[in-house]
């Protein structure tokens, strides 16, 4: 074999050689350094890659178009939308209707419903239903689901917005926490978000999957409490981290028939569940977010390699990368500074209940 057959890795070949494809390969180096140094390059482009991805997707690279989820030959294509009265469900409602959707609104008080309603009709010129149902009640649940199943079967429903929720009324160790605070958190946000998707999915399938037809959507609104285990509201974190799997399972077996089926983490938002009345960098309004939400379907954002994930909020986006990008080192940060601060929250939410105590006190 002569000087031309040979590959040298180094200045001479005064080292080892391997025989590769017929070839002689000479290494100044050692093999295992070789390797090594192979196996860190390929860490680092990932990280290089993921990075420059994230960047990308907050900044330059478009989310799927509403238009995508619309009946061409239909007059109006309808969203369901539960928990739509307040906070982030009441701007679900608002923005998707001034995307062109008819909404079947869902909530508690057929009061509120009525106006929102009123407001949507009014101001965006689509039409709406509205279905009453308590998300935490147990016994209605299969009756406030049939309802809901049977006004979407009349018209053609290209969203579900899953966003009803429950969480606790202030930070809680798990062994204080009330059994039937436990009970509605997980009523709520797994036997209710199963139940209504289980009703609605096939007609969704059956909508999407077909040659030429449009695609259908379902957004789980979870929380950055399932990605990150949160001490003090467990029994919250658990319900949030066990959607996220469910939601990863159903995908597999849903978006190969046209329906687009995504997990959305929110960290803290200005709403009456966080109790947060200022927005800031960190926490947006739930205008804000529901804007981020719907301008990035289909993109990851913060949730890089979850492809069924997505974290669309900036600031909630590089907190969810950057808690995963180290593994367990930097996850386990992540958990201790969400204990430091649910312990703060805790002792101020304290504070104001014996304030609030003790003015009826002195009232009485």
């Amino acid at each position: 074999m002569g000087a031309s057959d040979s590959i040298h890795v180094g200045p001479q070949a005064t080292h080892k050689v391997y025989k590769l494809f017929g070839h002689d390969i000479v290494l100044d180096v050692p093999l295992p350094t070789l390797i090594f140094a192979a196996f860190g390059a390929a860490v680092l482009l990932r990280y290089v890659f993921g990075w420059v991805k994230l960047l990308a997707e907050l900044t330059i690279v478009p989310g799927v178009s509403l238009s995508k989820f619309k009946h061409k030959n239909r007059n109006t294509t309808y969203a369901i939308v539960t928990g739509c009265t307040a906070g982030i469900g009441l701007e679900f409602a608002r923005q998707l209707a001034g995307k062109g959707f008819g909404l079947i609104l869902v909530g508690r008080r057929q009061s509120a419903l009525d106006e929102l309603a009123k407001e949507i009709e009014a101001k965006y010129k689509v039409p709406t239903k509205t279905v009453t149902a308590d998300a935490a009640d147990a016994a209605s649940l299969h009756a406030s689901v049939a309802r809901i199943a049977a006004a979407a079967s009349s018209v053609d429903v290209g969203v579900l917005i899953n966003n009803v929720g429950a969480s606790h009324e202030m930070p809680v160790a798990f062994a204080e926490t009330d059994p039937a605070e436990i009970d509605a958190i997980v009523q709520t946000n797994i036997s209710w978000t199963l139940q209504l998707t289980r009703a609605i999915l096939p007609q969704l399938v059956a909508r999407s999957n077909k040659p030429g037809a449009p695609k259908s959507l379902v957004l789980n609104i979870g929380s950055l409490s399932g990605r990150i285990p949160s001490a003090l509201l467990a029994a919250y974190s658990c319900t949030k981290g066990g959607l996220q799997t469910w939601n990863t399972a159903v995908a597999t077996e849903v978006e190969p028939q046209g329906v687009y089926f995504r997990m959305v983490f929110p960290a803290f938002v200005v709403s009456n569940m966080s109790k947060i009345r200022r927005a800031s960098i960190t926490v947006p309004t739930a205008k804000a977010f529901v804007s981020s939400t719907l301008g990035s379907i289909g993109l990851a954002r913060g949730a890089q390699g979850r492809p069924y994930d997505s974290t669309p909020y900036p600031s909630h986006a590089l907190l969810d990368y950057f808690v995963g990008l180290f593994g367990s080192t930097s996850e386990a940060i992540g958990v201790g500074v969400i204990l430091s601060m649910h312990k703060d929250i805790r002792k101020r939410a304290l504070r104001k209940k014996a304030r609030e105590a003790e003015k009826i006190g002195k009232q009485e």
